[in-house]
């Protein structure tokens, strides 16, 4: 018998193995076919020229070479084949005092006339280093300077830049005024700094990013500008110095609904504010620390700090802090809560829960002379200092005024509140509250900032009855929404904390597209429309954001129109209900 044998010969496709060497001036496209692209030496893309470059190219740089962008940019990945900037061979990443082992990243310099398109999505930029070849250079794995950028769905890990002599940042901004960055769905983590993993002078926003497990300098810094951070989540970053998870200094800043977590500092709060006005809102801020108790008077806080404006003009530095939850925080020296230093800060509608220093006020610490402090609507318990025990959560080494008004608290005033001098309250005792607990849904049970707070349910509860409608608007710089995003409730009959309680069953409480089809003109100048999904009967209140009711309207069908000429250019909020629903709230705006 013959025996037969079969062999199989596999075609592949030669493109499947081309590679393309690149370097100098690019522009053009650069394509699944050609890619890997071998950088092999440093590449510029010119004025009025234009690279695109596609989903699932690889771009890899054969030495410590840079990619310099005058021109347009335009890098779009997807989420099955992004787009990677590395190197090609990382030994010597680790020393960033030589060069070998990284690349240089890329740098967006002004752009000229015309409209730029540029843009990183899905993109995963690596290895990149600064490699100390001279002084600090704007040499970042991503560099912007003068002109607006949008990245989003791009991730940076394994970059540095943490000699003494480098740059120290591994995404830099600077922007003039009208120039707009964009960081949208990002990551950012395993780096290494000296300043900042995340570096913005300018105008920014920064939403739904995680930043997290990044060591040396500080995590995100914003300097003079208009930085809004929403929905971020920082987590495990360990800051250096004066620095912090998140630094803000100067401008007009509002920080909202953010997690910040598991982070460790020197000397300074998780949130870290120097001048300027900045909110900071509806934030879980837990489980983060500090490990240096030898401060001085600028440094403090395990949550939040915040401090005088750098001797320019006094009142120019304001902040408001509501509607946040801070659990578990510790700081080594004073404050676990919030330190203030020589400015103006309105705390209301917080929850202080379990939080610890080493020195003193656990919750809220105290220092300055000009320092004018509003304590309004916040839920003081379990926190505990170690030198000072479980009682005193505010103290007060020096301050110009006090507003100490409508707080729950486990002890009575004097026993909450201490002070070194003295000090005026302007508030009314009488009407703050005191019990043995604020009987929160599912809190921490213990003041570690070891035991895990980021799963835990700080939302009141039907036994909060110390809590529920015996908050107070009146001066509060109240939000028109609580922790959860629930409408703060009429009148001055608010709850104490950052939650506001439903008069509602949950399920009964529905998100506005499930009612509402369509709010139009928004903004809107007399009149509105409303369309609704379906007939019913409903009923439309409309209120400022202090909760204040200034109309309401009931109609029958599933559109109809709001007439409001009265009311004056402002932020607005309508709340909606039908006999058996209630949508949350719509913002409108009154031109």
């Amino acid at each position: 018998m013959k025996k037969f044998f079969l062999v199989l010969l596999a075609v592949i496709p030669s493109a499947l193995f081309a590679s393309t060497n690149v370097s100098g001036n690019v522009s053009g496209t650069w394509t699944l076919a050609g890619s890997p692209y071998l950088v092999m030496n440093s590449m510029t893309v010119p004025s009025g020229a234009t690279l695109r470059i596609q989903s699932g190219v690889e771009v890899i740089f054969q030495g410590f070479y840079n990619l310099t962008v005058n021109g347009t940019l335009i890098a779009i990945g997807t989420q099955a084949a992004p787009i990677q900037f590395k190197m090609n061979d990382t030994t010597g990443w680790s020393n960033d005092l030589q060069m070998a082992g990284g690349w240089r990243g890329i740098q967006f310099q002004a752009f000229g006339a015309g409209i730029d398109s540029s843009t990183l999505d899905y993109c995963i930029i690596k290895d990149a280093k600064h490699g100390l070849n001279g002084n600090a250079n704007g040499k970042n794995p991503l560099a912007v300077s003068g002109r607006s950028l949008k990245i989003s769905n791009c991730e940076f890990f394994h970059n540095q830049s943490a000699a003494n002599q480098s740059d120290g940042k591994i995404i830099s901004v600077y922007l003039s005024a009208g120039q707009l960055f964009e960081m949208l769905d990002c990551k950012v983590h395993d780096n290494i700094t000296r300043i900042a993993s995340v570096f913005i002078n300018g105008k920014a926003t920064v939403t739904r990013n995680e930043i997290h497990h990044n060591i040396g300098g500080g995590t995100f810094w914003a300097i003079l500008g208009a930085v809004t951070l929403d929905n971020n989540d920082f987590h495990h970053n360990k800051n250096n110095y004066d620095l912090a998870t998140i630094k803000i200094d100067g401008g007009k800043n509002l920080v909202i609904r953010n997690k910040i977590h598991h982070n460790e500092s020197d000397r300074m709060g998780a949130i870290t504010c120097t001048m300027g006005k900045t909110t900071i809102e509806s934030n879980l801020i837990c489980n983060n620390f500090t490990v240096n108790g030898n401060c001085g008077a600028t440094d403090g806080g395990g949550a939040i700090h915040l401090s005088h404006n750098n001797n320019g003009v006094w009142d120019s530095t304001e902040y408001v802090v509501r509607n946040n939850v801070m659990a578990n925080n510790y700081c080594a020296f004073y404050g676990g809560g919030i330190y203030v230093y020589d400015c103006k800060a309105n705390i209301v509608n917080n929850h202080f829960i379990n939080n610890t220093a080493n020195n003193g006020g656990p919750a809220v610490y105290v220092i300055g002379t000009q320092s004018k402090i509003l304590l309004k609507n916040n839920i003081f318990f379990g926190n505990s200092a170690t030198m000072g025990g479980p009682i005193n959560d505010v103290m007060l080494l020096s301050a110009n005024t006090l507003n100490y008004d409508y707080n729950w608290s486990e002890y009575p005033y004097y026993l909450t509140v201490s002070t070194n001098l003295p000090i005026p309250n302007i508030g009314d005792t009488s009407h703050n509250v005191v019990g043995s607990n604020p009987n929160l849904n599912q809190p921490t049970l213990t003041n570690s900032y070891l035991e895990d707070a980021l799963s835990k349910n700080f939302n009141l509860t039907v036994a909060s009855l110390g809590c529920i409608n015996t908050g107070d608007t009146l001066g509060a710089y109240m939000a028109a929404t609580d922790y959860l995003g629930n409408v703060r409730f009429q009148g001055n009959k608010i709850e104490i904390g950052a939650f506001e309680t439903d008069k509602m069953s949950p399920e009964n409480v529905v998100d506005i597209e499930d009612i509402v089809e369509s709010v139009a003109p928004n903004p809107f100048y007399q009149t509105c429309q409303l369309h609704f999904k379906k007939e019913g009967v409903y009923l439309i209140k409309v209120k400022d954001l202090f909760g204040r009711q200034i109309m309401e309207h009931t109609f029958s069908g599933s559109q109809t129109i709001l007439n409001m000429p009265h009311l004056a250019k402002g932020i607005y909020l309508l709340e909606i209900e039908s006999s058996h629903q209630k949508c949350k709230t719509i913002q409108v705006n009154s031109l």
